[in-house]
């Protein structure tokens, strides 16, 4: 068959060649990877793996079958595995698949912007070998932080472009990942003209993506939002440190896992003085302006979390991460680009990306625990816990000593607190109502003005709690092992 006219038929292989390596060895990486950390999901993740699976098994929205709940903070990572899970029938090989993807479109978004920027086609490779081995990011996997990498990258991928429909469509589905990826969503689109521009029409797209859910959610589930965002709030400190100040209590728990994980993040604020010198200076190029947007962006999102006063879960730390090495990764691949670069400014990447590959795998092959987290006990220990407390408590309801998901998991029975029984969240909703002012008020009675308030808290017959020291006296006790008090014991205890 006769070639059109004007047709290169070297053009599709010649693009092959160029743009296949990449994907192949995030997808090959990617796998390996999870192979390695697949057996130390921490206890947050089994939350949103459970409710894939009531999703796929019982069209179910909540932790314990029967119990409508609405405590999976990201109800995208939820949907992806629930379908997902349709088809594998097990949500740990869900979660594998969702991440592998989602590394690999990180990486092709990297990739495309690298490109729409002139900048080296080292840029995307270095971007990807510094997010995807991070200890703490690895440390999150099972919940939605890869996703929201992929969705950040996705923005200034869009944004840089200036294409303000397919930046609306990743704005919606980033809300949809995590409400507070809003702030960087806001960033972006302000930052970027040619999205700043056509603002209604990015605006418009990004409510017709998200808006569905969270207008279902509202009406049926009783608030447009996640509970989990009333809770986190009212959380405090641990140990005197918060948001802002978590960072150093992970550099004192795990220093090497800690120090490589902030790293980028140094890297980026490094990067960023010289955008800023560089836009000061007249250089006001795409990738000065993509640069300083990724950088901006998880400054604003940190400083946000930093003024509501959240406690230091490591995974909040992600967008901060993210951008920062999106930030750093442009700057030296506008370096290498430039024939300026030195083999110093290619090797502090592969340097540090060698570097996080090495504390990865001597923490375990595989690992047993994350190399970052704050759970009272290992996965393992979880999970015996779970299977054997099910014959132990058949269909009676279990109050939960304050973590849930990996026993609810492996127990399949009705373990309680506000995660799960929604009773329990309506108590919590009136008490913050009564302790905040006015225009709180008002926006707490707004997200649950459908909520059914009559419901009762769910008796319970036994209750599990985590100590240190004895007393020890209980039904049944297993031993754990505390992140920070060592090694302790779960108790099946009376009701209160």
């Amino acid at each position: 068959m006769p070639l059109p006219a004007g047709a290169q038929p070297a053009a599709v292989p010649e693009r092959l060649s160029r743009d296949l390596p990449l994907p192949v060895a995030a997808a090959v990486a990617a796998t390996l990877t999870y192979l390695l950390v697949h057996r130390s999901l921490v206890d947050d993740a089994y939350i949103t793996m459970t409710y894939a699976r009531n999703l796929a098994s019982h069209l179910h929205w909540g932790l314990v079958v029967g119990e409508t709940a609405n405590s999976a903070t990201s109800p995208l990572n939820v949907l992806l595995l629930g379908a997902v899970t349709v088809v594998v029938r097990d949500p740990v090989v869900a979660v594998g698949v969702v991440f592998v993807v989602t590394i690999v479109l990180t990486a092709r978004w990297l990739a495309a912007l690298a490109q729409q920027l002139s900048s080296s086609g080292a840029t995307p490779w270095i971007g990807t070998a510094l997010l995807l081995p991070s200890p703490l990011l690895l440390s999150t996997v099972g919940l939605e932080s890869y996703l929201a990498v992929a969705l950040i990258v996705g923005l200034l991928r869009y944004g840089a472009a200036g294409r303000p429909v397919a930046f609306g469509v990743v704005a919606g589905l980033a809300v949809l990942t995590r409400p507070d990826l809003g702030v960087v969503v806001v960033v972006a689109a302000l930052g970027f003209p040619g999205v700043r521009r056509r603002l209604f029409r990015a605006t418009g797209t990004a409510v017709a993506v998200a808006a569905p859910w969270h207008l279902w959610s509202w009406f049926v589930l009783g608030s447009a939002l996640p509970d989990t965002l009333l809770v986190k709030l009212g959380q405090g400190t641990w140990a005197g440190y918060g948001f802002a100040t978590g960072p150093l209590l992970y550099l004192h728990a795990y220093p090497a896992a800690a120090a490589l994980s902030f790293l980028p993040v140094l890297l980026g604020g490094i990067a960023f003085v010289g955008v800023l010198g560089a836009l000061l200076t007249g250089r006001r190029g795409g990738l000065q302006r993509t640069a300083a947007v990724a950088a901006l962006a998880a400054v604003a999102h940190y400083a946000a979390y930093g003024v509501l006063g959240t406690p230091p879960y490591h995974w909040y730390y992600v967008p901060l991460i993210a951008g920062m090495t999106v930030c750093a990764a442009l700057v030296v691949g506008d370096v290498l680009a430039g024939a300026r670069g030195t083999a110093a400014v290619a090797a502090v990447p592969v340097v540090l990306a060698l570097a996080m590959v090495a504390v990865d795998l001597v923490h375990g092959t595989p690992w047993t625990r994350a190399a970052i987290g704050s759970n009272w006990a290992t996965p393992a220990e979880y999970e015996r816990i779970g299977r054997e407390l099910q014959p132990l408590v058949g269909t009676s309801a279990v109050e939960s000593p304050g973590e849930i998901g990996t026993m609810a998991y492996y127990c399949g029975c009705a373990i309680v607190d506000v995660f799960s029984d929604r009773g329990r969240m309506v108590d919590m909703i009136e008490e913050r109502e009564a302790r905040s002012g006015p225009v709180g008020r008002a926006l707490l009675h707004l997200n649950y003005l459908h909520l059914d308030r009559s419901d009762e808290p769910r008796p319970v017959a036994f209750r599990l709690e985590f100590r240190s020291e004895p007393p020890f006296d209980a039904f049944r006790s297993w031993p754990v092992t505390h992140w920070a008090e060592g090694t302790g014991r779960m108790l099946l205890l009376p009701p209160r």
